[in-house]
């Protein structure tokens, strides 16, 4: 019986693992393809939206949070779970006239994926506001450090 159930929980995680990779590409379809405003965000550039989600994700990777949860995640399970920049809607938001990418940070391990923080970025990454989920506000990443001293959440865990 063990190995029945292993296979089991294999094809559990498999199908999790399938679905949110189905759920990104489907959200990274959609966002190609729905104009916003009349027109796609990377149009007023000229760059494929593609390029620009890309430079939006990489702009948060390089926070020195997300660097440091990554590290946090992977050292404390022992290589199962890992950290992950999604974009979570395929739409973009409009802040003060630009069109910000939606993106989260997750922990994704062999049983879920668990989101720790939303953000939103500008197309060119020059811009990261943090979308506080109690309030509802953005927060810009000074403010953000300030209240809920990021860097402390892998210090307790």
């Amino acid at each position: 019986m063990p190995p029945r159930a292993s296979s089991s929980k294999t094809a559990i995680i498999a199908g999790i693992l399938a679905g949110l990779l189905a759920a990104g590409l489907g959200a990274f379809y959609l966002q190609q393809s729905t104009p916003q405003d009349g027109k796609a965000p990377a149009a007023s550039s000229g760059a494929p939206a593609a390029e620009h989600s890309a430079r939006a994700i990489d702009a948060l990777m390089a926070l020195p949070e997300i660097k440091a949860w990554s590290a946090h995640i992977e050292k404390a399970s022992g290589g199962r779970a890992h950290g992950a920049v999604m974009e979570t809607a395929p739409e973009t938001r409009l802040v003060d006239g630009t069109a910000y990418y939606q993106l989260s940070f997750f922990e994704s391990t062999p049983e879920a994926a668990h989101r720790w923080e939303s953000f939103v970025v500008s197309p060119d990454g020059k811009r990261i506001l943090v979308d506080d989920s109690v309030s509802g506000d953005l927060l810009s990443l000074e403010q953000w450090r300030k209240d809920s001293a990021p860097m402390q959440r892998i210090a307790t865990q």
